[in-house]
């Protein structure tokens, strides 16, 4: 067949070309091997054996028995930090300043009595407050870096120009006047935390963990010592007159110091009643009875005082879980108060006859902002006993307005603010409010 023709006409032409007789010589290559390489043993270095853990239980051993309550109350130690000097000189502890600090101190300088709000604020109708805030913001102009880390403290100048001051965590004190000039200037005066500040007159006071409580005085521009102490650090700072501030402790008493003589006048509660009431957080006077006033702490009281008989507080309100941040009298007629826990609650209470504390409304609201947030606390509306404002932990970051009923009345937020505001303080005069986060940003809503 044609098949095997084919075979056989392959076959002639291999053979012709010697192609069979050379098939024998050709070797298969074989790939190379990979080479062995002997391990060299090295001997490990001895690791010390820790003792083996064993279980106390099943050993039979007791468990050591811990008093809760004795671990609460307990005072919380703090490793001392090397205080300033007593007198501080403008130039000694100045960090920041604009060019146009001159005119800015003259303000505060010439600020006195009469340059102040009117103590007796009239109250306006909520749809009036509403209208005036309805158009707030906040421009380039009103926001500024006042501190370099976390703002701890927050106020306002009462007069008619707004001028904010804030502490911050790491001692300093940042001051701060918006506009088209706006001017900054940021002091350091402490060597820890600024718990609190306030202006009286054209003065500031600031209490700070460092143990001391100190007065800015712009006339000339020097940062006094008034009061210092070793065994306890300062939360909050409250003018009690011209010549007398008060101080609040962390030990729990609270400070009553002459400006005059940078001394203390007298300190309450006793000693032996310190673990009942805790380490105090808060502090707020009544404008329209000075005598009376409030601490908070952290054994989740609110205690009402009278600085005519410091023996016992007048009333003791336990509305709250745990340690109560804030607890302010409303700036009307002063009888209702709006504080702030832990607990992540918000209570509305009433200060009857000046003689005991009523609950009227308590609300869920997340208060929770961690070790790297100041605690939220509530500020009353200026001109209103029905609303305050607090932050919020909601997106987007805003600050929320609410009435005494529990209910959210509004929410101010802007494109500019992109952080929890902590802090809140509002300026009736100029209608602006002001806010402070954890970065030791300011920002302020305004309608200019």
């Amino acid at each position: 067949c044609k098949r095997l023709y084919n075979i056989k006409k392959n076959e002639e032409k291999l053979r012709a070309l010697n192609l069979f007789s050379s098939k024998p010589q050709i070797k298969t290559i074989k790939p190379p091997q990979p080479v062995k390489r002997k391990q060299v043993w090295t001997p490990k270095s001895a690791v010390p054996l820790e003792p083996s853990r064993k279980s106390a239980r099943i050993a039979g051993i007791t468990p050591v028995q811990y008093n809760i309550e004795e671990v609460k109350s307990a005072p919380i130690e703090r490793a001392p930090r090397p205080k300033p000097a007593p007198r501080l000189t403008f130039d000694d502890i100045v960090d920041v300043k604009s060019d146009n600090a001159g005119p800015f101190l003259a303000v505060l300088k010439s600020s006195s009595r009469e340059t102040f709000q009117v103590d007796t604020v009239t109250k306006r109708e909520t749809s009036n407050i509403f209208n005036e805030i309805s158009d707030f913001h906040v421009s380039h102009n009103y926001m500024t870096k006042l501190c370099k880390v976390r703002l701890s403290s927050l106020t306002v100048h009462p007069g008619n120009r707004l001028i904010v001051a804030a502490g911050s965590k790491q001692g300093e004190v940042g001051l701060f006047m918006p506009g088209e000039k706006k001017v900054v200037i940021r002091l350091t005066p402490h060597s820890d935390i600024v718990g609190g500040c306030q202006f009286s007159e054209n003065k500031l006071f600031t209490a700070s963990y460092d143990g001391t409580v100190r007065m800015f005085d712009p006339e000339t521009l020097q940062f006094d010592q008034v009061y210092s102490w070793g065994d306890a650090w300062f939360r909050q700072v409250n003018v009690f007159d011209e010549n007398v501030i008060m101080a609040a402790a962390s030990n729990g008493q609270v400070m009553k110091i002459d400006v005059r003589e940078n001394n203390k006048v007298c300190a309450y509660p006793s000693k032996e009643n310190l673990q009942e009431y805790g380490s105090l957080w808060g502090m707020n006077h009544n404008k329209f009875d000075m005598n009376y006033f409030l601490t908070t702490s952290n054994s989740a009281k609110i205690a009402a005082w009278d600085h005519r008989n410091t023996k016992h507080p007048v009333d003791i309100d336990t509305s709250h879980d745990k340690t109560v941040s804030s607890a302010v009298f409303d700036p009307i007629k002063g009888q209702k108060i709006v504080s702030v826990g832990f607990d992540d609650k918000v209570c509305i209470l009433e200060f009857e006859g000046k003689s005991k504390i009523t609950k009227l409304k308590k609300f869920y609201h997340a208060n929770n902002t961690g070790r790297w947030l100041t605690k939220f606390q509530a500020k009353w509306h200026p001109a209103s006993d029905e609303l305050f404002f607090i932050g919020s932990m909601a997106h987007p970051r805003r600050v929320e307005i609410y009435n005494v009923n529990g209910t959210m009345e509004k929410t101010l937020s802007d494109e500019n603010i992109a952080s929890i505001q902590s802090l809140v303080e509002f300026h009736d005069a100029e209608k602006a409010l002001v806010c402070g986060n954890g970065s030791g940003y300011c920002y302020i809503y305004h309608n200019n």
